[in-house]
């Protein structure tokens, strides 16, 4: 707030009011033109430095609602800084949300992309396997065929063989010892 001091703009309104009322005659300010026309009462500069003091007051009254209005525009002003830093944290943080989830999502598909390749060349071995298997047991069981086939061949040529040379041979023959 403001002070009174002696040659503040309140008081020296009150000062030359007060000069004018004992100034007249031949005094300092009255520069000897006599008396004059309207003098001052009591009542005229107790009036003046009431309605001085009632100006002071409204002035003071007025000084504290401005500085109320600054401080309450900077709090203002603050909480907007505070709540517009807090938006583009946020906004920063769901960019990079959307960016990691995007990149996890990018990860995840190359990662499945990749096992489908590996499964689809596994079950192309597995086919190729499978198929070897089982002309593998084809050829296993045509092969044993023919082994079978060839003994047989075998056995009756050797038989043949052992009967021709034998001679006629008889099923369980009747002895010849009398």
């Amino acid at each position: 707030m403001s002070e009174n001091t002696f040659m503040s703009s309140d008081w020296l309104g009150a000062f030359l009011i007060i000069a004018i009322l004992f100034g007249g005659g031949n005094g300092l300010f009255g520069g000897g033109r006599g008396p004059m026309p309207n003098f001052a009462t009591v009542q005229d500069v107790n009036q003046a430095i009431d309605n001085s003091q009632v100006q002071n007051s409204l002035q003071n009254v007025l000084l504290s609602s401005a500085n109320n209005n600054y401080e309450t525009a900077q709090l203002i002003s603050g909480q907007t800084m505070q709540l517009m830093n807090q938006n583009n944290t946020n906004l920063i943080n769901a960019i990079q949300g959307f960016n990691n989830l995007g990149q996890q999502i990018m990860n995840q598909t190359n990662v499945l992309g990749s096992k489908l390749d590996n499964l689809g060349f596994q079950m192309e071995n597995c086919c190729c396997s499978i198929k070897t298997l089982i002309k593998d047991n084809q050829i296993a069981d045509l092969t044993n065929q023919l082994n079978n086939a060839n003994n047989a061949a075998i056995n009756a040529a050797q038989t043949q063989t052992l009967l021709n040379t034998m001679g006629k041979w008889v099923a369980n023959a009747p002895s010849t010892t009398t």
